[in-house]
């Protein structure tokens, strides 16, 4: 299966950054769309350009080109009942990006945590990061089954490589890409689910960062496009050979599927 008009998509966290380029980019290719996120204004905007790039190839689909539905990813009730509200709107669920994600702050460093509910604000980076990821996965391969579909996860560089200013995040994108890469066997069922793993994106994620850890990703990383996280995100929807994989899309460096020729030959070699 690949991306073709007509198909309907559900994207969390799409109201912004990578989400909303990744949706307005399939809207280029006539895909319908639903906007989770909890920023109505924000999500509106992306309903709004998935509209425009409908309309510039003459796309005028029998339901709405996009939909906002408000979503807490963390809570499955609120994921359930998007999929669901979706799919009375859609009929169908066709592509699923778990895009959803926030970074921890260094004021917020787990260790510095003394709550005793079990509710420091490290917990909430990996109930979006990785539960809400797998909770998300769990309801495309349901909609999917007997019809076939696409996933894509939005892993991290971080989750590839440990980041010293965000040991969270980096577990909970490291959850992602291995939980992802072991999904290959999806196949059989008609749905291919992979990872991908870009370096620092302008995102309003990163905006979020101190300057001290800014200045470190200019110097050390720098930053990457918007089209190059794209650009991969499609050399694996457009590749039916691509399941369980993992694309790093690296700011200095070609893309490539992870891992390389290099790590390979520590493990298996």
């Amino acid at each position: 299966m690949k991306v073709e008009i007509g198909q309907a998509a559900v994207i969390t966290g799409a109201a912004s950054g990578i989400g909303r380029a990744l949706a307005v980019a399939l809207a280029k290719r006539g895909v319908r769309i639903s906007v989770l996120d909890l920023s109505p204004e924000l999500a509106e905007e992306t309903v709004r350009l998935v509209k425009e790039e409908h309309e510039k190839i003459s796309y005028k689909p029998s339901t709405p080109s996009a939909i906002f539905i408000k979503c807490d990813v963390t809570k499955t009730g609120d994921l359930v009942a998007a999929f669901d509200h979706h799919r009375s709107i859609f009929g169908q669920v066709d592509i699923c990006i778990n895009n959803a994600g926030v970074a921890e702050k260094p004021s917020d460093f787990f260790y510095e945590d003394k709550s005793v509910d079990g509710k420091g604000s490290w917990r909430r980076v990996m109930d979006i990061n990785l539960t809400a990821v797998i909770d998300g996965t769990r309801l495309a391969v349901q909609a999917m089954k007997g019809r076939g579909g696409l996933i894509l996860n939005i892993g991290s560089a971080a989750g590839l490589y440990p980041m010293q200013f965000g040991p969270i995040y980096s577990a909970s994108k490291g959850g992602v890409v291995l939980f992802t890469r072991s999904l290959f066997s999806l196949k059989k069922m008609g749905i291919r689910a992979n990872v991908l793993c870009p370096e620092f994106v302008e995102t309003p994620l990163l905006s979020d960062l101190p300057p001290r850890e800014m200045d470190f990703i200019y110097k050390i990383n720098g930053i990457m496009s918007m089209d190059r996280v794209i650009e991969g995100a499609f050399l694996m929807f457009d590749d039916e050979s691509k399941a369980g994989a993992c694309l790093w899309v690296p700011a200095t460096k070609p893309t490539q599927f992870w891992p390389t020729e290099e790590e390979k030959k520590k493990v298996y070699d």
